[in-house]
């Protein structure tokens, strides 16, 4: 992103942190959800930004997971991703105001007590949290909840300094926040008992392995399980899928039990593939709730990479 797209995303950005405010925040977040399903909607037609994108560059990713999908069909889910897109945006600006007594208006909890164990025996819990839904906001909303959260984020280097600092502050300013790489950090948090939530189908980097995810080969990370592996920390399937009625439910599945294959790359290769045909089914639920950007810059790379 060049300077002057960085100045023009920055001024967007300032742009609706005022709105969001205007609007209520959280006394009428309903406000805020309105106005961005009118911008999902033009974004449905005019949010194709940055070369190679388009229209027809998420439709041909909607077909290849879903090839029974008629076009009508289609169209209708790519303007469901668009409206949850604008949705996530605005929360960026409401999760400024999240208080443990306000969040009940945005969010369940289902399988809380998976945690609550796991913390009871000081093993430390990683979450490795695939893009559906809102991931920025599940981590956010545990950690209002009262749980000792981290994750690991994108330093945001592409953006300009004001929208790089909306997206880090919305998580620094309930919990710590770490960034990739930094493994005696990971290593410190699972030993302090905390909860880490990391993006189960991020970029790969060295240690990637090839699986099938959604009836695609899909190279994902493997960071998340060496460090189950070597820290001894609980694994727990998770998301946080947005309602009908605007409302969450954040769900956590029961433990995934990481093992131990007959060398490291097949222990790294199957605990993979076993854990996305696990989250695969929150995908297959809520194809309206899938980010489909993200998935769609997976295949690229993967693309690529083969």
């Amino acid at each position: 992103m060049n300077a002057l797209a960085k100045l023009l995303q920055d001024i967007y950005y300032l742009k609706f942190s005022f709105i969001v405010k205007l609007l209520g925040g959280m006394r009428t977040p309903q406000h805020s959800y309105a106005l961005a399903k009118f911008l999902g909607t033009l974004r449905t037609n005019f949010g194709y930004i940055g070369s190679g994108w388009s229209r027809g560059k998420y439709l041909d990713t909607m077909s290849k997971v879903l090839p029974e999908l008629e076009q009508a069909k289609a169209d209708e889910l790519l303007k469901a991703y668009w409206v949850n897109h604008q949705k996530r945006f605005m929360e960026l600006f409401l999760a400024r105001e999240f208080t443990p007594e306000n969040i009940g208006k945005l969010v369940d909890f289902e399988g809380l007590s998976y945690l609550d164990e796991a913390l009871k025996q000081k093993r430390g819990v990683i979450l490795p949290v695939p893009h559906i839904g809102n991931e920025r906001l599940h981590h956010i909303l545990l950690a209002v909840k009262g749980y000792p959260m981290a994750v690991i984020s994108s330093h945001y280097d592409d953006h300009g300094p004001f929208a790089r600092k909306v997206k880090i502050d919305a998580s620094r300013r309930f919990h710590e926040v770490g960034h990739p790489g930094d493994v005696k950090w990971l290593l410190k948090v699972l030993k302090s008992n905390r909860v880490l939530q990391v993006a189960s189908d991020a970029e790969a980097g060295e240690n990637g392995v090839m699986v099938k995810f959604l009836g695609q080969d899909t190279l994902l990370p493997t960071g998340w399980i060496r460090l189950a592996l070597t820290a001894g920390a609980a694994v727990f399937p998770s998301a946080l899928l947005r309602q009908k009625n605007d409302r969450h439910k954040l769900i956590i599945k029961p433990e995934f039990e990481v093992k131990r294959d007959v060398n490291r790359e097949e222990t790294l290769k199957s605990n993979a593939q076993r854990y996305m045909d696990v989250v695969s089914e929150f995908f297959l639920q809520s194809p309206d709730l899938i980010d489909w950007m993200s998935l769609t810059v997976r295949l690229d790379e993967t693309k690529q990479a083969v």
